[in-house]
């Protein structure tokens, strides 16, 4: 049985000296320190004019050899050189149904550290997120990647941020700068998503 994992929003490593990337090689190995295998080659087309400033990529493998294996990518040159591998990442988090992309988490919360110093931890929040939402929803499956509906992504995306936030400040307060000082969050904070969600709720429990 071969396993189909998919790779959204890696941005190749800046190259400044205009040789541009050609390849994606896509790494697995059965535990996140354990010896990676190259499974796939997948050609960049086009190749970025401007390796200095890389478009952001998204691919798919369909030679995944187990569910739960760890994945990286290296990013390969026309003269077979190739670049540090990506921050390794399990198959059940790569290809779990998550309703925003880290791209859009980092965007919002203005980081400006490298993308993948921050994609395992940016990931886990959305993968929080994610499964708050389906919980509250209370769907048999989550929704596939073609069918979320806007609301889910919004409510995915902002339920994210305030994870993210937890993790930088004492439980409950929440940092706005120097400026404007702490703020303390109410006790249960899912309740506001809820609210937002119920437009989509499948089933209700009884009162």
């Amino acid at each position: 049985m071969t396993v189909i994992v998919t790779f959204d929003d890696y941005v190749p490593v800046a190259r400044f000296d205009a040789v541009p990337w050609t390849n994606a090689l896509i790494e697995e190995s059965a535990t996140v320190d354990g010896t990676y295998t190259l499974i796939d080659t997948i050609a960049l087309v086009p190749p970025d004019p401007d390796p200095s400033t890389p478009a952001t990529r998204s691919f798919t493998t369909a030679l995944g050899t187990a569910v739960d294996y760890w994945y990286r990518v290296k990013f390969q040159d026309a003269a077979l050189n190739v670049s540090l591998p990506s921050v390794p990442l399990q198959n059940s988090v790569v290809a779990s149904s998550l309703y925003a992309t880290t791209l859009e988490l980092a965007g919002i919360l203005h980081l400006t550290s490298s993308e993948a110093a921050r994609r395992v931890p940016l990931t886990r929040v959305i993968a929080a997120a994610s499964a708050e939402i389906d919980s509250e929803l209370g769907r048999g499956a989550p929704y596939s990647a073609s069918d979320v509906p806007p609301l889910v992504t919004e409510v995915c995306l902002e339920r994210a941020v305030e994870h993210w936030r937890q993790m930088e400040s004492p439980f409950g307060v929440l940092g706005l700068g120097a400026e404007s000082g702490p703020i303390i969050t109410a006790s249960d904070s899912w309740n506001r998503y809820a609210h937002k969600l119920a437009p989509l709720k499948v089933a209700w429990g009884i009162a």
